[in-house]
């Protein structure tokens, strides 16, 4: 396994404001159904998550396997999750907020599920709890409800991480039964430290084969899952620059795509 096929990237779309030469290099530098779904979203926000994270899987697909740009073929599975045929090459890409990160491994599954350390429902908390502790393990919730209002948002989101990077590993999705999937988390979250000692249990039996890298970054909790047991990696910042660096035009210019884009409020 080299190095570039182990990577934990971040990219903040907070402070990306694309021009619509920027927005026409980077629709054109993917595959034609992405590019087609990314234009219906409503707001900017939506659509720059959205193709900052195809940005991403394409530039870890070309250096992992050392495909020019326009030869990376990607297609989504029965679960809807992007793979490319020929290599065994596993990623994950989730966002929140301003932030879209990616994890890749080649040989080994993985997910990964960010979350914006804040609540911010238009439910109160105690109403938002009421319909969500249904989806925990009566373990996890007695952990999630207790200290005061920030402490029990944390817990949630990250537990809420846990799960999703679980079953985005496993391609399950959230259709199992969540409050069979119980965590027992051994230590706190720490700023500039790396977790990987939280424990699994499905229906009581512990799951020894599946480890959880936890991160807080800025005022984000971030959650790898990673099948077997590997050592973590740092999350790398990458710039609007890195990503396009090898980026290749694969579909023709579109100026209405890219006024459309432009017109858009940027968010709610």
């Amino acid at each position: 396994m080299t190095t570039s096929n182990r990577v934990r990237w971040v990219f903040d779309c907070g402070n990306w404001f694309p021009s619509e030469s920027d927005w026409s290099k980077v629709s054109r530098s993917i595959q034609l159904e992405e590019k087609e779904r990314i234009g219906r979203f409503v707001f900017k926000r939506d659509a720059k998550r959205s193709i900052i994270g195809q940005l991403m899987i394409r530039k870890f697909l070309s250096e992992a396997t050392h495909l020019p740009w326009s030869q990376i073929k990607t297609k989504r599975d029965l679960n809807n999750k992007p793979i490319i045929e020929g290599f065994n090459l596993n990623f994950n890409v989730s966002h929140d907020g301003n932030y879209v990160v990616l994890a890749g491994e080649e040989n080994i599954s993985v997910g990964i599920d960010i979350m914006k350390n804040c609540y911010k429902g238009g439910k109160s908390l105690n109403e938002f709890f009421r319909l969500m502790h249904r989806n925990f393990h009566l373990k996890e919730w007695a952990y999630i409800n207790k200290g005061t209002d920030m402490k029990k948002t944390s817990s949630f989101y990250r537990f809420w991480c846990l799960k999703e990077s679980y079953v985005k590993a496993t391609g399950t999705g959230l259709t199992i039964d969540l409050k069979n999937i119980c965590f027992v988390p051994q230590n706190e979250l720490k700023k500039d430290s790396i977790l990987n000692d939280t424990k699994l249990f499905i229906n009581d039996k512990l799951m020894s084969d599946w480890s959880f890298h936890e991160y807080l970054y800025d005022d984000y909790i971030i959650t790898v899952c990673i099948k077997g047991s590997i050592t973590p990696v740092n999350f790398k910042l990458i710039t609007f620059q890195d990503l396009i660096s090898n980026a290749e035009m694969i579909t023709e210019e579109d100026e209405n795509y890219c006024k459309l884009f432009l017109n858009k409020e940027e968010q709610p």
